[in-house]
């Protein structure tokens, strides 16, 4: 192929080359798998409050394609990102840079890839489908409702996320870990707002199924109340209805609901191209590429080249140099640990300091009952990018040989976690003090259990990865299933009186001591 899109599909191709390396690239097939099985054999989708579909295959892939998509939206962000920093960490900005590949290319390139990882994704959630389908499927196998829900909903979802990942890693604030918790509470809140009726913008396909549903189940139950209708899985399904759906009828007017959100990621690719300047931002290109040629001029016409007369230039041969032994004692715990905590809190916007003291001042004056369920578990997520750093800055800034040669890697493995549960304390302190006053002996155990078992698991999975990604997708999934929806097994945080009771914040307790272990482990193979 030549011509412009030659440029463009060679990024593409490179960086899907690189991510086929991780582990990622592979695990991700396996759990869509396994998510496809909990929604399509496992549990059953009640509609409204009364109803579920029979299991055909329209059925199948209408509710997967929702599930699906939502979890691809909410999630597909972290798994995309950072396409563009890996080329800046690995020095293939310096070729890109000078070379004659245009902005637009380049960032084109980027949202290809990105798109066809999401798109892989999605793939595995049809093909599971399909394969669920023979198990509990039931009704003639219709090849265009198993691929029209896929293809029209999750496709251009998927091309809207992956833009904002580009869009996204063009900005400067946005390219870390606060850009990853900003997009995520404007994809639940996007999610949330396509719900209603004539919303602009149907994210997910939410509306488009709702409506395609209400008219089925409107049509074989007249008594159907459609002012109450939503969506709830059971484990139990005696005693709902069943309707037959036969899927989504793709109408013009249909069609046209999918616009706006191909529209979205137009926009959010344009925004990334007038942000993306890679020749004169210094933080991100290298500083050899942006100095000008009469810069460099200059500064070679400063420096006076030495002479045979210069004594600076001749060695003593009698002069005996002596260099002090290396340490590895790696100083004192509390300088250690002071010095941790500061790299830890370093570096961020002047609205994350506000954040947290807002968060402070929640916990000590918000009602008791509210700092519980929603004030802790928000300010918990305020360390989210200090925790996913944690394990990860040695091997981030290549500096492994040079912190290891001097300290012992044990100690300042404990300092590494201890700074984690102290910036943990900091955003909430007023909460376990609360707790303990009010007798809510169960809060202030899921507190506690959270503080330490957070950090922990940040530090195991810094450790063997390298990187931050790990950590911040499993902590934003387990935030919004447990602590947001009530998962208990996924409420760290004891958020629910149940949860404590049921012994949930023991259990992360002891989900600490094992992953210090795992960073014990994976600290001594370094």
């Amino acid at each position: 192929m030549t011509g412009p899109l030659r440029p463009v599909l060679a990024v593409a191709l490179a960086d899907l080359r690189e991510r086929s390396r991780s582990t990622t690239f592979l695990v991700v097939p396996l759990l869509v798998a396994y998510f496809v099985k909990i929604v399509t054999v496992d549990s059953t989708l009640v509609v409204g409050t009364d109803y579920t579909g029979r299991p055909t295959i329209a059925w199948l892939a209408g509710m997967t394609t929702v599930i699906g998509t939502t979890v691809l939206v909410l999630f597909g962000f972290s798994l995309v990102k950072g396409s563009i920093g890996r080329d800046l960490e690995t020095g293939v900005s310096e070729l890109i840079a000078p070379s004659s590949l245009s902005n637009g290319q380049y960032l084109l390139g980027k949202w290809l890839s990105n798109v066809a990882v999401l798109a892989f994704g999605t793939l595995v959630l049809l093909a599971s489908t399909g394969v669920a389908s023979l198990f509990v499927g039931v009704g003639a196998f219709d090849p265009w409702a198993l691929i029209s829900p896929f293809l029209l909903i999750t496709l251009p979802a998927v091309a809207a996320v992956a833009a904002v990942a580009v869009c996204f890693e063009t900005i400067g604030p946005l390219r870390g870990t606060a850009g990853t918790v900003i997009y995520f509470l404007l994809a639940l809140t996007a999610i949330v707002a396509g719900i209603a009726p004539d919303a602009p913008l149907d994210l997910v396909g939410l509306a488009v199924v709702r409506d395609s549903m209400a008219q089925s189940i409107a049509a074989q139950y007249p008594a159907f109340d459609g002012s109450a209708f939503g969506f709830t899985y059971t484990d139990d399904p005696g005693g709902l209805a069943e309707f037959t759906w036969a899927g989504i009828a793709w109408t013009g007017a249909r069609l046209v609901t999918r616009l706006p959100v191909l529209a979205t990621a137009c926009g959010f690719l344009g925004v990334a191209w007038l942000a993306f300047d890679r020749f004169d931002d210094a933080t991100r290109w290298s500083s050899a590429v942006s100095r000008s040629d009469s810069e460099r001029e200059t500064a070679d016409d400063e420096v006076e080249p030495p002479t045979a007369d210069d004594p600076s230039t001749t060695a003593d041969p009698s002069v005996d140099v002596d260099l002090a032994p290396v340490s590895r004692d790696g100083g004192s715990t509390g300088p250690v640990l002071l010095a941790e905590l500061r790299m830890a809190l370093r570096g961020y916007p002047r609205w994350w300091y506000a954040a947290a003291a807002l968060a402070v001042l929640a916990t000590a004056v918000a009602p008791i009952g509210v700092v519980r369920t929603l004030v802790v578990p928000l300010a918990l997520l305020l360390p989210l990018s200090a925790w996913s750093s944690l394990g990860t800055r040695e091997r981030r800034h290549r500096t492994t040989e040079l912190v290891f040669v001097g300290s012992r890697p044990t100690r300042l493995l404990g300092a590494t976690y201890a700074s984690g549960v102290a910036i943990g304390l900091l955003v909430s302190v007023p909460a376990p003090v609360r707790f303990a006053l009010s007798g809510m002996d169960g809060a202030l155990v899921g507190w506690l259990a959270a503080v330490l078992s957070l950090p922990a698991i940040a530090l195991a999975l810094g450790v063997w990865t390298g990187r931050s990604k790990s950590f911040e997708i499993a902590y934003l999934t387990a935030w919004y299933l447990g602590p947001v929806n009530g998962l208990g097994a996924l409420d760290y945080v004891a958020a629910r009186p149940s949860t404590a009771s049921a012994g949930i914040p023991v259990v992360y307790l002891a989900l600490t001591v094992v992953a210090l272990g795992v960073a014990l482990v994976g600290r001594r193979r370094q």
